[in-house]
């Protein structure tokens, strides 16, 4: 998990530039796209031969997916709402978040699970941890698509 890491701290310093450059659906919607593609090598690796190069590589480019999406979302979020309402925004969030990391985690995790009791050992064809990855991958896509619905610039509202 160290490479993942890794690229959301490189990323990080640099996101109000890649904002102010390519906007918040620019930012998003690429960072989404990128994460996507990164993930998508984890299926490709469960039914082929592990490369730790690129698995590193794919983890490195994730963490700067995700990266790119939290930010501008959290600058959409923000900016879309009136100055009176962020104390309840800010509460409202913060539990968004706390809960929605956790529920996904266990969505994926449930769905590996009951992959491993269908799955027999010698048996042909697609393992449960492709299908888990890519669940995985189509959360992410499902991301790319909701920051294609970003504004290109968050504005205050006042």
């Amino acid at each position: 998990m160290a490479p993942l890491g890794l690229g959301m701290l490189c990323t990080f310093p640099s996101l109000g530039f890649l904002t102010r450059r390519l906007g918040t659906r620019g930012l998003a919607a690429g960072g989404a796209l990128l994460a996507t593609l990164a993930t998508a090598t984890f299926v490709y690796f469960s039914a082929h031969e592990l490369n730790l190069a690129v698995l590193a590589v794919a983890l490195f480019l994730r963490g700067v997916g995700l990266s790119g999406v939290g930010i501008p979302a959290m600058t959409v979020a923000y900016s879309s709402l009136p100055r009176s309402d962020l104390p309840m925004a800010t509460t409202t969030l913060n539990i968004v978040q706390r809960l929605g990391g956790p529920a996904l985690t266990t969505l994926c995790a449930t769905f590996l699970s009951w992959q491993l009791s269908l799955f027999h050992v010698g048996q042909m064809g697609p393992g449960p941890y492709m299908w888990a990855f890519a669940l995985l991958t189509g959360l992410h896509a499902a991301t790319f698509v909701v920051a294609l619905g970003f504004p290109a610039r968050a504005q205050a509202v006042g």
